[in-house]
């Protein structure tokens, strides 16, 4: 069982080091990070939309087809767009964002007004005025929110990675001291 704590103790130590190395170099360089993530999400939906396209046309997919076929349209076009155009990708995805932002702040806004068991409806409603108000301010500023999640995902990255490296060193503390001394009967 020791053992077993010192290897994953150094396993997470291993990951902490790397996500805050990850994180370091996300909040540094948040625009790399944007377009780096934008085209691992378009090769990720060419490869996607290839394998809809595989799939429609086995002989299994019959009942499927047609939205195998229109998964792989979507999948496929959607893929080349980011890979070939990263930089209008990743404001095109923080208008997505911005959008569901609002959409998300009036379907709060409606449920504070229009639903009485709720106690705390002026909560309900002042959260959903700051989901509109994010995604009025990401839809207004959709370069910088893209740069401003890409520099959130580096400070995560950061403290996970701190916290992992803490986890790892505190099990592998507790892993030392649940050694018997040598000499010991246990």
């Amino acid at each position: 069982m020791i053992d077993l704590m010192k290897r994953s103790s150094t396993a997470l130590i291993v990951f902490g080091v790397l996500a805050t190395i990850f994180g370091l170099i996300a909040a540094f360089f948040p625009v790399a990070t944007a377009l780096t993530l934008v085209l691992l999400w378009g090769i990720y939906a060419l490869v996607d939309g290839v394998t809809a396209a595989v799939l429609a046309f086995s002989g299994d997919a019959r009942q499927s087809r047609g939205f195998l076929i229109f998964a792989a349209v979507v999948g496929i076009a959607a893929g080349l767009f980011a890979i070939l155009q990263p930089v209008k990708s990743a404001v095109a995805l923080a208008w997505v964002i911005g959008l569901w932002l609002l959409v998300r702040g009036v379907l709060e806004l409606v449920g504070a007004f229009t639903n009485t068991d709720v106690q705390s409806g002026w909560l309900l409603a002042l959260g959903g005025l700051l989901w509109m108000l994010g995604g009025i301010l990401v839809i207004s500023f959709p370069g910088v929110a893209a740069l401003a999640i890409s520099l959130w995902l580096g400070l995560l990255a950061i403290v996970w990675g701190i916290v992992l490296v803490w986890a790892g060193l505190h099990m592998r503390t507790t892993a030392k001291l649940s050694e018997p001394i040598p000499g010991e009967v246990v």
